[in-house]
């Protein structure tokens, strides 16, 4: 499916500049200062129609020393330099839109591309990851290039379930780029490396395991499993790859993804595994065979959120239902949108005969399920 690759940020300013008259809306009308402000406003303006990109960062420059609030001017002050490989100087105007017009989102978004490009990581996954919560990514035409950064540095920040889920979206679309099957099968194998960091070697591996990986989450089920079998097959003991594989199946075959769980453990036995192995048995009514891998996993790493769920699952379904309790209760203070420490404090208060909290629960698991 040969489909058009996300945009570089070096791509044909026509493009960019055409993009930005959509955000248009955004500019607050500007003050004219001066009949010199707008003389040099209509230079700046008409030097970016004719595509003189020097010139017409040079002019918008003068023009916000003239007028430093004209929002407009520094939108394309921003985009022009992004354009142009400038992205210090595209921060800058980025920056100072964003402090005359914080909801400015698409300035956000091409502030935390900029970022992206300077090493900025943190400060560029702050951006992105709130654009994208503000709609940035429900433009059709920026979808997949602020999704694929955002997916970057998510799993750059060891937020793979994260960035796994902007890469589910990314081939819900269909889309192609360099290096996306390698930026998958690093976030599946939970690296924190960029693609760019591979080496050559390496290469063919996380690129494989990411076309798996790829094909899987575009829903083609039984491609996918052929390609991960042939992947076991030539890396039999590559760690992570089990897990991996495990890992998306386990919203859709408990069973299944137990198997590839215990074939990871038989390698390398980590806590996140132990974890997610208690989970699938638990969700397959083996309460008691649970028991033992979320012990394990939460011994391990008490803070680890996912271990303790699955400890507080085990032991309410095996008896101790006040630990249970508690164990759950602090999960879902920890993190509110748990779906599975809902479930787990429903059934306790169901067998425990708390209908006003049984109630509560379970309204709680509807919202999240929507």
């Amino acid at each position: 499916m040969a489909l058009p690759s996300f945009p570089n940020p070096a791509a044909s300013a026509r493009v960019l500049i055409v993009l930005s008259l959509l955000f248009a809306p955004w500019f607050a009308p500007a003050r004219q200062s001066s009949s010199q402000f707008a003389d040099i406003a209509a230079r700046a303006a008409a030097a970016r129609d004719q595509q003189n990109l020097p010139l017409a960062i040079d002019l918008y420059k003068q023009a916000e020393q003239v007028n430093p609030s004209w929002q407009e001017g520094w939108w394309y002050l921003g985009v022009l330099q992004y354009s142009s490989n400038q992205y210090p100087g595209a921060i800058d105007a980025f920056s100072h839109l964003l402090q005359l017009a914080p909801t400015a989102v698409p300035a956000m978004a091409l502030r935390g591309l900029c970022e992206f490009e300077t090493g900025a990581y943190d400060s560029a996954l702050r951006d992105l990851d709130e654009a994208v919560a503000h709609g940035a990514a429900n433009e059709p035409r920026n979808e997949q290039i602020i999704r694929f950064h955002l997916a970057l540095l998510l799993a750059h920040a060891s937020r793979f379930e994260d960035a796994l889920a902007q890469y589910t979206a990314l081939a819900h679309l269909h889309a192609e780029a360099p290096d996306l099957f390698v930026a998958i099968g690093l976030a599946g194998t939970r690296s924190t490396a960029f693609p760019a960091d591979i080496s050559a070697t390496d290469r063919a591996f996380y690129e494989s395991a990411g076309r798996a990986g790829y094909v899987f989450l575009s829903g083609d089920d039984e491609q996918a499993d052929r390609l991960f079998t042939a992947l076991f097959a030539q890396y039999p003991a590559r760690l992570g790859l089990h897990f991996y594989y495990g890992y998306l199946l386990f919203p859709h075959d408990p069973s299944m993804a137990g198997d590839q769980f215990r074939e990871e453990l038989a390698l390398k036995p980590t806590t996140e595994t132990q974890a997610l192995l208690a989970l699938t048995l638990i969700y397959e009514g083996h309460f008691s065979e649970a028991l033992e891998p979320a012990q394990a996993a939460y011994s391990a790493d008490p803070n680890l959120h996912i271990a303790q769920v699955a400890l507080g699952r085990a032991l309410a379904e095996t008896g101790d239902m006040k630990r249970g309790t508690e164990l759950l209760t602090g999960a879902v203070q920890r993190d509110p949108n748990d779906l599975e420490a809902h479930l787990g404090l429903a059934s306790i208060y169901s067998r425990t005969g708390n209908r006003e909290e049984e109630a509560r629960e379970r309204k709680a698991c509807r919202d999240l399920a929507k």
